[in-house]
């Protein structure tokens, strides 16, 4: 389990985070939901360490990330996967070495064997060998963003975490995300921690959802405990929602 308490965050005086509390259960789904502009993506660096905290504690399993070392912590990551919202794909890299290069830093395998692990991924998240050789700028923001979890995949790791990953894509797109998002927990049995704005997607995969707003957690519960009118408070709408 993630067991996140008082986390805060400014940048210039200004206070992005104001003391987030929020357990995230094993082997779950848990949807950090809300609009532009309310820490979502701030949040879910700080849990990885990508952003540092200025105050809090994060445990995984009862183990504070903040208070391990450098050393410790970058051994630890072996154990967490995190697709970015523009994916993140080495641009220098083809899509064959974007999704080997994990295996070659920290796996022992024959060619043939690290061959079968990224051919495998590939095709689960739908697409051809014939993508392997491509480099990032000639595909899709859909292919891109696929090649991102087919790339989370093969770690193998406890902890996915997706930032905004249905942003700028478009509905056939989104949707196979969505449901890559649920094969994968299938798969592999990782918890999937995800932040978004997209309510759909949020109804298509979480298990628990906690709704952020300004800098802190307004919510958290199951999809099926959430309003409309709850929704309309977070978006600053009236009536849009029909839950």
């Amino acid at each position: 389990m993630i067991s996140v308490r008082g986390i805060h965050k400014s940048f210039d005086e200004k206070e992005v985070l104001t003391g987030i509390d929020l357990d995230i259960p094993d082997n779950s789904t848990m949807v950090i939901l809300g609009p532009s502009g309310q820490g979502k993506t701030v949040f879910i660096k700080t849990l990885v360490r990508l952003i540092e905290p200025d105050a809090g504690s994060i445990s995984y399993d009862g183990e504070d990330i903040l208070r391990m070392s450098r050393r410790e912590w970058q051994a630890y990551q072996n154990n967490i996967a995190f697709v970015f919202q523009n994916s993140a794909l080495f641009d220098f890299l083809d899509v064959r070495e974007n999704l080997s290069l994990f295996l070659r830093m920290h796996k022992k395998l024959t060619p043939f064997q690290m061959y079968a692990e990224v051919s495998r991924a590939i095709t689960f998240v739908g697409l051809g060998d014939d993508v392997l050789d491509k480099y990032p700028e000639e595909l899709s923001g859909g292919m891109r963003k696929r090649v991102a979890i087919a790339r989370a995949m093969i770690k193998r790791p406890k902890y996915i975490f997706y930032d905004e990953p249905t942003t700028g894509l478009d509905q056939n797109n989104a949707e196979k995300v969505s449901e890559l998002i649920l094969m994968l927990k299938k798969e592999i049995a990782a918890t999937s921690i995800i932040v978004t704005h997209d309510i759909k997607l949020m109804r298509d995969v979480a298990d628990r959802v906690a709704l952020l707003r300004e800098g802190n957690i307004s919510f958290t519960g199951t999809k099926d405990e959430i309003s409309a009118e709850t929704l309309d408070f977070l978006y600053e709408t009236r009536g849009e929602y029909d839950l």
